[in-house]
């Protein structure tokens, strides 16, 4: 029910909170308040420093013509990693599904809008007290090839491990209730440890992945390239030190 509250025009979107009895909010509640001073991002949820070799912008979309704030987007070489405070999921699922943060972790997997599972197996590990990082990991098998055109996994022509983008989920041992975490979406209040009774609660949420800027899926780095085991343990690190705001 949260997800399907949450609309893109605050007075639609306040109207369907008071009729799902949650608190209304203004205008104000929509806007971001992004900025960034020097190397460091703020916004109403977030901040953190970035790295100095790391490149740091306000990452935006269009909506009706009009510039849209979703949150940070970082980028070393062809590797991304995108903070998106401004990202909140309408499937009606605690936590979402992964196909609406496809964008954020594996854009050239599969075409947008599908009700998809992640392509690759997943390998979680301890990201920070709060986050778990979860890496997909994909191997194609010329036995059994993937088929596009029934919405099977793109896939590259190599047979080695290629990574598949990751995302960060909510660490089941530190969640106050187990529904909630390892979700694909976060959320804010819980991880800025704000207690139960909040005006916002749980309907305020974000998503963090990190994806490979590849036009050929063979590009995408193999499981073994040192330098994609250096990005994310930087990435890792960067996600490691948000602070979140407790507004």
């Amino acid at each position: 029910m949260f997800g399907r509250c949450r609309l893109s025009e605050a007075g639609i979107a306040a109207l369907f909170l008071l009729l799902c009895g949650m608190p209304a909010v203004s205008q104000d509640d929509f806007d971001l308040h992004a900025n960034i001073t020097g190397h460091v991002y703020h916004d109403k949820e977030i901040s953190l420093r970035a790295p100095a070799d790391w490149n740091l912008a306000i990452d935006t979309y269009e909506n009706g013509g009009h510039p849209l704030t979703k949150g940070a987007i970082l980028r070393k070489g062809r590797y991304i990693l995108r903070l998106c405070t401004g990202c909140g999921q309408t499937s009606g699922v605690m936590g979402g599904r992964f196909s609406e943060i496809l964008a954020l972790v594996q854009p050239w997997s599969r075409p947008l809008g599908g009700p998809y599972l992640p392509c690759g197996v997943l390998a979680k590990s301890k990201a920070s007290k709060l986050l778990d990082r979860v890496d997909l990991w994909y191997r194609r098998d010329p036995a059994h090839p993937s088929d596009p055109d029934s919405e099977d996994c793109r896939e590259p022509k190599t047979t080695a491990t290629v990574w598949y983008g990751s995302y960060f989920a909510e660490n089941c041992s530190r969640a106050r209730d187990g529904n909630y975490c390892e979700g694909f979406f976060l959320y804010p209040d819980r991880l800025a440890d704000k207690r139960a009774g909040n005006s916002k609660g749980l309907f305020y949420e974000m998503a963090i992945g990190m994806t490979y800027d590849a036009t050929d899926l063979d590009q995408l780095p193999h499981e073994d390239d040192p330098e994609l085991n250096q990005m994310l343990r930087e990435a890792t690190a960067i996600v490691e030190s948000i602070r979140y705001r407790r507004n």
